[in-house]
């Protein structure tokens, strides 16, 4: 039944996203077309409307996909589509895990457009030497495998935004146990969490740099990341994410099971 509900959860999300999927390719070309194009002036104009365009495209595929993660799991959890949903043969944990996992299938499909997009629109081979180039100055001063190096950063990145959509879940579920202007309460309830969230990272970064003097130089001098360092912290980082998406998790489906308002 798990899958029956996360199929109509995909449907949702792919019915509102894929517009932004498509968008975001078409000006990738067209940016690609009229850069290839002799640049004129009319020419430098529309190129640099299609380039605008295509980053709106990318960004709003990053900002719909949260806020359409939070829209579907309210409207289907406590509004009208609610009385359907809650009538189902499933637990209330099976109901958050098809929320959480088509989030976690949408942004990996919204990284790849974007990374996508990117390659269509700028991709040379001497451009990408020298990306190349400076990512391997500065994975070399870090003695670091440029893979990795990427691996990691945008492995933080996701994880970072993937925790701040599980806040919001977390804050709609508080804000609904409200009476009254449940909105504004999940909307506070929300950022509270992920300002909780984001002081634990740092409380937690600080209770190991007790004991790990490299990590406590980074809060008491103003230094240079070095080789220990860099890799301490990333590894700390991930870690840390991972072991709080995991403690949220479990107390978001604490609190939904306690019950739920419909509006």
């Amino acid at each position: 039944m798990l899958t029956k509900l996360l199929k109509y959860d995909l449907k949702y999300m792919l019915k509102n996203m894929s517009v932004f999927y498509i968008l975001a390719i078409f000006f990738a070309i067209t940016t690609r077309i009229l850069f290839a194009l002799n640049q004129t002036v009319i020419v430098k104009i529309i190129s640099q409307i299609s380039v605008g365009c295509l980053f709106a495209m990318l960004a709003n595929i990053l900002i719909n996909t949260m806020m359409r993660s939070w829209v579907r799991f309210r409207g289907s959890i406590y509004k009208d589509e609610a009385y359907l949903t809650h009538t189902l043969p499933v637990t209330k944990n099976e109901i958050y895990d098809s929320k959480l996992i088509q989030t976690l299938i949408f942004f990996f499909v919204g990284f790849a457009i974007i990374i996508l997009g990117l390659l269509i629109a700028y991709y040379t081979e001497e451009r990408w030497l020298w990306l190349k180039s400076l990512i391997d100055s500065i994975t070399t001063g870090l003695s670091i495998k440029t893979g990795t190096f990427i691996a990691c950063t945008i492995g933080i990145i996701f994880l970072e935004v993937f925790n701040a959509i599980q806040c919001g879940f977390l804050g709609i579920i508080w804000g609904h146990q409200q009476y009254n202007n449940r909105i504004a309460f999940s909307v506070l309830y929300g950022f509270v969490a992920y300002l909780l969230s984001q002081s634990l990272v740092l409380f937690l970064t600080y209770v190991v740099g007790l004991f790990n003097p490299t990590i406590m130089d980074l809060f008491k001098n103003n230094i240079m990341l070095d080789t220990t360092a860099f890799k301490t912290l990333t590894i700390l980082a991930i870690i840390l994410y991972v072991i709080i998406i995991f403690i949220m998790r479990f107390i978001c489906k604490h609190e939904f099971n306690k019950g739920v308002n419909i509006e």
